[in-house]
Order: structure tokens, then sequence, then C-alpha cells
């Protein structure tokens, strides 16, 4: 199996490619209907989250579990760095400890269940954590043992996918390849304006805003309006934000 994947992987560069991998090569051997896969690096205190990919997950759940610092609180991923080993969690029967808000939000986005796992590497100074979410039936050891099979390639390629943004964001080259009409549909995206609200202001149609929002997702890498919205906040503070935690 490890040979497979990593064979699979082997073109595997950007966070749409790992996406699409885990998709297509690792949902039919594990299944799943979401996963969220972590980076980040590793210091004195323990590790930071700097990159998030997630795959039909619910970003909303995320959103609703920052603490007052505005990172991503989770007990899953607290319970896997104090064990390091793979983690088990099914919401028809939750740990005694578990925080309501935390649940709450994992209950209200139908999650159901999940199994994560991750590594530290101390060559790189830098972790992966791999959580998968909404398994079929009711998760145990046969999981546990796969995600230790598992989990070591996923931080291979992951690792690849940030090493990757080093050599330059395919969103930010791509801003300046749009032309000045979907520069124009992208102002007004940022601003919060819907598409019957861009083309009032624009004087398009609302289809030929639906068509530049196309182009333009297609040119820089994105998925969907709110990822589009996101990346052009990182864009122009030039930074991660406050909470340190980027999306790709």
């Amino acid at each position: 199996m490890n040979e497979l994947l990593l064979e699979s992987a082997a073109s595997v560069r950007t966070a749409d490619d790992f996406r699409e991998w885990t998709r297509a090569c690792i949902r039919p051997i594990f299944p799943h209907e979401s996963l969220i896969s972590g980076w980040g690096h590793l210091h004195a205190g323990g590790v930071a989250l700097d990159y998030l990919v997630t795959v039909d997950f619910p970003i909303e759940h995320t959103e609703a579990i920052r603490n007052h610092a505005g990172a991503i609180d989770t007990p899953i991923l607290r319970r896997w760095l104090a064990l390091q080993e793979p983690v088990l969690f099914d919401a028809s029967d939750p740990w005694p400890d578990i925080p309501e808000k935390w649940f709450a939000s994992f209950c209200r986005h139908a999650l159901r269940n999940l199994v994560a796992h991750g590594v530290l590497d101390a060559e790189r100074s830098a972790g992966t954590y791999h959580c998968f979410f909404q398994l079929p039936g009711t998760p145990g050891q046969p999981h546990l043992d796969t995600m230790r099979r598992l989990v070591p390639i996923l931080h291979e390629v992951l690792c690849r996918v940030i090493d990757s943004l080093g050599a330059g964001s395919r969103f930010a080259r791509g801003l300046t390849l749009l032309n000045e009409r979907e520069r124009e549909v992208v102002h007004w995206v940022g601003l919060g304006k819907t598409n019957p609200e861009i083309a009032q202001i624009t004087g398009m149609s609302e289809s030929t805003v639906k068509h530049h929002l196309t182009e333009i997702f297609n040119q820089l890498g994105v998925s969907n309006r709110s990822r589009l919205v996101r990346c052009l906040l990182e864009n122009e503070t030039g930074r991660a934000p406050p909470y340190k935690t980027r999306f790709l």
C-alpha cells in the first residue's frame, strides 16, 4: 500500500492537488466523508499550527471553535499531542471532559466521528496532523492500525505541498494576470458585494459576473467565494492573520 500511495502522490505539489489525491487515492482504502490536515512548525513550547488543508470539510466548524486568542482550539489535537498515538472519537460516546462548545459544533455539523494521527518531524522542525471525519460505522482498532500506516505518507505529501509555497504564491501571481474587468469583480467581491450588486455597480449582467468569477477562481486557484475573500485578505496584509493559521 505504501509504495502505491507514494507513487500516486508523486505529482502532488499544491493544496488542490492534495485534495484531489486524497479523494482519489485515500478515500477508497480508508472511507471517510471529510478530512482536515494541518502543518505547523516546532518550537520550544510545542507546535504552532501554521497551515490547514480541508477536504470536503465544513469550514464553519473551525470558525466556531476558535478560542479568545483566535486560535483553533480542538481537544482532539490536544489529546494527540499528549499521547502521540492515533485518537478515536465518536459523538455517540463522548469523552467526559469534552468541551461543550466544541462538542455542540461537532454535532451541529454532523461530523459524527473521527480518527486522528500526526507526525512530529524533528529533522524538518515541523509536524503534521490529519483528522478523518464521518467514517462509516464505528471506528475501532482497524482504523487505528490503518492510520499508523497512512499518516507517515500523508506527512511526506503535505510537507512537500508546504515546501512548494516557498516557490511563490499562485494566488499572488494570478492577481497580476487578471484583466481589468476581472480585477473589478475581485475588488467588489473583496468588499462583500453579491453578484447582483456587482452587476448593478459595474453595468454588467449577472451572468457575465458569474462568468468572470468562474475564470477568476480558475486563474487564482481558489474553489469558492469565501476562499477568494480569505486569500485577498492574506495577500493584502502580506502575512498570516493574527491567529497565524492559514487555510490553503
